[in-house]
């Protein structure tokens, strides 16, 4: 007997019968291509995320706060600038009991500071419980 006339071969090589009953031809899945392009667009998208937010701008540290009484209260904190050709400036705030904003005081940083850890004293209008450090922005 002769392996000549296969059905399962004539079927899987006519064009007509493999449309008919489904057969796909055996060629490169088109999701992996979409998975590839998007694997690729998503990671390149990760390392610049990753690279980008871990330096930041400007980096700032609150280390302590000592209320003195109920005109000021002592900041603590360390600034750290990348870009040394401008001058910078930082909010420092007091905040009372409730949470209320009764102290606030901006400091400005020269040019050409790569970082610096400053003791500074916020005027308050009431007894402050806490200090930080609000925003800083380059100018």
């Amino acid at each position: 007997m002769s392996d000549s006339s296969d059905p399962i071969q004539a079927r899987s090589s006519d064009p007509k019968l493999r449309q008919r009953y489904g057969i796909k031809s055996k060629r490169f899945p088109s999701w992996i291509t979409y998975a590839i392009v998007i694997g690729i667009f998503g990671g390149g998208w990760l390392l610049w995320s990753a690279s980008h937010f871990s330096e930041p701008e400007i980096r700032s540290n609150l280390i302590s706060f000592n209320a003195l009484d109920s005109h000021g209260i002592e900041i603590r904190y360390q600034v750290q600038f990348r870009d040394l050709g401008k001058a910078h400036r930082c909010r420092l705030v007091a905040r009372d009991f409730g949470a209320n904003v009764v102290g606030e005081l901006t400091e400005e940083f020269p040019a050409g500071t790569p970082s610096q850890t400053k003791i500074t004293l916020i005027p308050t209008r009431a007894l402050a419980v806490n200090a930080g450090i609000n925003s800083c922005q380059t100018l």
